[in-house]
């Protein structure tokens, strides 16, 4: 009885500690959003509108539900965005896709040196893009504004779920003068997003529970699938109807051939990308088809 009264303390104490962390890493978060650039919601839209893309269905009038589709920490890239937007579009959707290092100057030797390095542009600022680009979706002719899914990869996945998270605190985006109103989103989609520390996912429930489609890559050499595994456990436990894929033999960045040629070709895996593509597909026809 006493060995089990050691372990039961034990835990107890551990348990206390780690709640400690995480109050701390809150509040460190909350610290850097104070010393954030913050503008109205009308001003970040009017930032993000040079780098807005817009593709539509081939046909119908509509109304169409919108995926909103947000690009990781290196930039833009335009046949890959183009690939995601083509199979959107085939779903029956109008894809909204949003360069976030592009309006604000930001190359790719730039974003590797800042953002990609969590210096500049962290999760909760770049979730006012996922706020602002949220009106930009619902403005779209012929747009669904009950139908929105959020799609991000690797850093915005990450801004994805902190817009989410933030949300649920009752939290504005660190980069928002005041917190907008929040909108239903109807899925999200997340490959490969950083869940470690300073996410808002791992501070605060989502305030909302879209039906998720997380991919993570299990030789990932770049973010830890295993975070991403507890992150998918915790937002399961949460009420958030979430599936997870697993691709053991993956790395980073598995589903951009476009990589093939340069330096970090050997990120690209086919089966993996081809197996995410017939997914996404078909979780973006489930959804459209809901009326």
């Amino acid at each position: 009885m006493k060995r089990r009264g050691l372990i039961v303390a034990a835990a107890a104490v551990a348990g206390l500690a780690a709640l400690a962390f995480l109050q701390r890493e809150a509040l460190v978060l909350t610290a850097l959003a104070l010393s954030t650039e913050k503008r109205s919601l009308d001003e970040q839209i009017a930032l993000l509108a040079p780098g807005i893309t817009v593709f539509r269905p081939a046909a119908g009038a509509g109304p169409f539900p919108v995926i909103v589709q947000f690009h990781g920490c290196s930039g833009y890239r335009t046949d890959w965005m183009k690939r995601w937007s083509q199979i959107a579009t085939e779903a029956g959707f109008i894809a909204v896709a949003v360069d976030s290092n592009g309006v604000r100057g930001i190359d790719r030797e730039l974003a590797l040196k800042t953002v990609c390095a969590g210096k500049r542009l962290i999760g909760q600022e770049r979730a006012g893009d996922v706020a602002a680009a949220i009106e930009v979706a619902k403005a779209q002719d012929g747009a669904d504004a009950s139908r929105i899914v959020l799609a991000g990869w690797s850093h915005g996945a990450w801004s994805v779920m902190d817009h989410l998270a933030l949300e649920g605190a009752g939290m504005g985006p660190a980069s928002l003068k005041a917190r907008p109103a929040p909108t239903a989103v109807a899925g999200a989609v997340l490959f490969y997003p950083y869940c470690g520390e300073g996410t808002w996912s791992r501070l605060r429930a989502w305030a909302q529970a879209p039906a998720t489609l997380m991919f993570v890559a299990g030789r990932d050499s770049v973010v830890s699938p295993a975070e991403c595994r507890d992150a998918a456990k915790k937002l399961e436990r949460e009420g958030v109807a979430i599936d997870l894929v697993d691709y053991p033999g993956a790395d980073h960045a598995f589903d951009d051939a476009t990589l093939l040629g340069g330096p970090y070709a050997y990120f690209y895996d086919e089966a993996s990308a081809k197996d995410s593509e017939a997914r996404v597909s078909a979780f973006l026809t489930a959804i459209a088809a809901q009326k």
